[in-house]
């Protein structure tokens, strides 16, 4: 039986035919999320020559709603205390200060984990890249042993392989996923061995 060709992944125009320069967001390939636009020079030098890009997403601002949510829960729970124990406010600031911040730690914590996640995800034909905030990357190929894990502690996913480990922030993980189906499950399934009891690659 003859061997079929492997399809070769078509990728729509990235730039308009008048010759306008590009704006706003744009999807780089038939069944992909959009992007965010043409791909910043920064971003583009971690790909391959040859290599088509599927997608790229990027989380470079802290969203402050879950630390709100925190904050205002400690609110509400200094102003019971305020109401059924009144007493607590007469304590030494030194004493005063020690339950006040472990009640604010995890705004900390939460604010720590939106700074860490803060970096950029690459989809390609041969693999997913992350890029972090100095511009250092990581990079996972396809056809080679993955495994796809939660990640606990940041939020998101994790994929690793022998050579590489690439994380994928929680506001870009539906988004990676989509582009990694368009850009060929089947080829991934057929080639790599993935151990992903989440889910996340059906």
């Amino acid at each position: 039986m003859s061997q079929q060709p492997r399809p070769r992944l078509a990728l729509v125009a990235s730039s308009p035919d008048d010759g306008t320069p590009p704006k706003g967001p744009r999807i780089l390939a038939p069944g992909a999320p959009p992007s965010a636009g043409p791909i910043p020079n920064a971003l583009a030098k971690h790909l391959h020559r040859g290599e088509a890009l599927v997608w790229w997403g990027t989380k470079d601002r802290i969203e402050f709603g879950p630390i709100w949510m925190v904050l205002a829960a400690v609110v509400a729970i200094l102003g019971f205390a305020t109401l059924f124990a009144p007493e607590f406010w007469t304590q030494p600031w030194n004493d005063l200060v020690k339950p006040v911040a472990v009640l604010a730690s995890p705004a900390a914590f939460v604010l720590l984990r939106e700074r860490i996640n803060q970096r950029s995800v690459l989809v390609t034909d041969t693999g997913i890249v992350e890029v972090d905030r100095d511009g250092t990357s990581q990079r996972l190929h396809w056809g080679t042993p993955v495994v796809i894990r939660r990640d606990w502690i940041r939020g998101g996913i994790v994929l690793r392989s022998r050579q590489a480990q690439v994380r994928v922030p929680p506001t870009l993980v539906e988004d990676a996923r989509q582009a990694v189906l368009a850009g060929g499950r089947d080829q991934i399934r057929g080639s790599t061995e993935v151990d992903d009891p989440t889910g996340w690659l059906p």
